[in-house]
C-alpha cells in the first residue's frame, strides 16, 4: 500500500486533500500531520515511522516564509529518494521559491488558488508524481562510479570506498546533478543540518573536497571529476570511455 503524508498549517485543506486523495489514489494510506511549529526532528520522526513515498507540504506554514521547503530539505538529508509536492496559496508563485522547490526534486509548486473548485485536477497532478516516485532506484551507475543510496556506499571500478557521511551527501549531490555548478554554501547547507558558520563552512567544505579527490586517486590516480569552478564552487563534470 502506498502511504501519503500531508504536512500543512490549515486544517480545512488538510481535510480537502484526504477526502480527494483517499479517493482519486488506489491502494493507498493517507496520513496527516497539522503543522504548529513543532521541531524538524518531530516530523522527520514521523516520515521515518511512517515510510511515505510522497510527502505533501504548504510552502509557508505558522507564519514562517518557505517552511515547507526548509522542512523538505531537513528530511531529504535522510530520505533522499522521497518525493515531495508543495502547495502554497499565493496568488503569484516568487521564482525563488520555484528554484528552492525544485533544489529538492519538486518539479513545480502547486498553486490552492487554482484548484479550489476542481480539487479532483490536483489529484490526479499529486498522482502524476507518484507514479513518477515509482521510477526512482536505490542503485544509480555513473561509471566508473556506482552509488548505492540505500546501502549509503559508493565504489570506484567496483572497489567501495569508505566516505564520511558529509563527503557522500556532497558526492552524491554532485553526481545527481552533473555540470550543474554549486558554490561551497550550497554544498553546505545540503550536506549538513548544523547551522552555517560564515567563518568556516567554506573552509569544511574545501576540506571535504579534498577529502573525497585524494580517496578517488588512491584507486585510479587519473579520475578526477570534481571540478573547481573558479570564484563561484564546485561540479561534477566526467566523461567515462569504455
Amino acid at each position: 500500500m502506498v502511504q501519503i503524508l500531508i504536512i500543512e498549517d490549515d486544517q480545512v485543506w488538510i481535510d480537502i486533500l484526504l477526502d480527494e486523495l483517499e479517493n482519486s489514489i488506489s491502494n493507498s494510506s493517507v496520513k496527516s500531520i497539522l503543522y504548529k511549529n513543532q521541531d524538524y526532528d518531530y516530523f522527520l520522526e514521523k516520515v521515518t515511522q511512517i515510510k511515505p513515498s510522497l510527502v505533501i507540504f504548504d510552502v509557508n506554514m505558522g507564519g514562517n516564509p518557505q517552511e515547507g521547503i526548509k522542512l523538505a530539505k531537513y528530511i531529504k538529508k535522510k530520505y533522499p529518494n522521497l518525493v515531495f509536492v508543495f502547495l502554497t496559496s499565493q496568488k503569484s508563485v516568487d521564482p525563488l521559491i520555484l528554484d528552492n522547490a525544485a533544489s529538492v526534486g519538486a518539479e513545480t509548486v502547486y498553486d490552492k488558488n487554482d484548484f479550489v473548485n476542481d480539487i479532483e485536477v490536483l489529484g490526479k497532478f499529486i498522482n502524476n508524481s507518484l507514479n513518477k516516485s515509482n521510477d526512482l532506484v536505490d542503485i544509480i551507475k555513473e561509471p566508473p562510479l556506482e552509488i548505492d543510496y540505500k546501502a549509503r556506499s559508493i565504489k570506484l571500478h567496483n572497489i567501495e570506498i569508505d566516505f564520511t557521511r558529509m563527503e557522500f551527501e556532497i558526492l552524491s549531490h554532485l553526481i545527481k546533478n552533473k555540470n550543474q555548478v554549486f558554490s561551497k554554501f550550497q554544498l553546505y547547507d545540503h550536506s549538513t543540518n548544523d547551522t552555517v558558520h560564515e567563518n568556516t563552512f567554506e573552509n569544511t567544505i574545501v576540506s571535504h573536497i579534498k577529502a573525497i579527490r585524494d580517496k578517488f586517486k588512491k584507486i585510479d590516480k587519473n579520475f578526477n571529476p570534481i571540478k573547481t569552478v573558479q570564484s563561484i564552487g564546485y561540479k561534477y563534470d566526467y566523461k567515462y570511455d569504455n
